[in-house]
């Protein structure tokens, strides 16, 4: 099972240089999980990104398109409380950004109620830090 960071897919959407490592990662023949953070971070990204020009009104329409289609085989995880529980007791999330606790912690709590491992897919440096601190192994692309 992969974690899906925003960072991830915004490199694919924003033709970054590592859009063909993304395109790998989604290419990988295992589920798809995140937070319901992702649904919120990726379309904020990208109109801050594009949508302040209005020549780039078709790429923006088009990369959320394709955000809305690659979002169909990624299950959100919804509930806050044990992801809440989880930044609150430990004790490594205060060393971070907030939005990398919360996508590390909603990790971890995928991969306890899968009972499995998860790994996480980020292009973000820190939150992968991050996630290898708290025992998730990355997903290479």
């Amino acid at each position: 099972m992969i974690y899906l960071d925003s960072s991830l897919l915004l490199a694919l959407y924003l033709s970054q240089p590592r859009a063909g490592e993304a395109r790998r990662v989604l290419a990988l023949d295992e589920p798809k999980v995140s937070s319901w953070l992702l649904a919120i971070e990726v379309p904020v990204v990208l109109r801050r990104a594009l949508g302040r020009d209005p020549r780039n009104r078709s790429l923006l329409a088009a990369a959320l398109s394709r955000f809305d289609e690659d979002r169909k085989a990624v299950s959100l995880i919804e509930g806050l409380a044990g992801v809440a529980a989880r930044v609150r007791h430990e004790e490594r999330f205060s060393e971070c950004r907030t939005l990398d606790a919360l996508h590390a912690a909603a990790a971890l709590e995928i991969q306890a109620m899968a009972g499995h491992p998860v790994r996480m897919a980020t292009f973000d440096r820190r939150l992968g830090e991050l996630a290898q601190s708290l025992g998730l192994s990355l997903a290479a692309a």
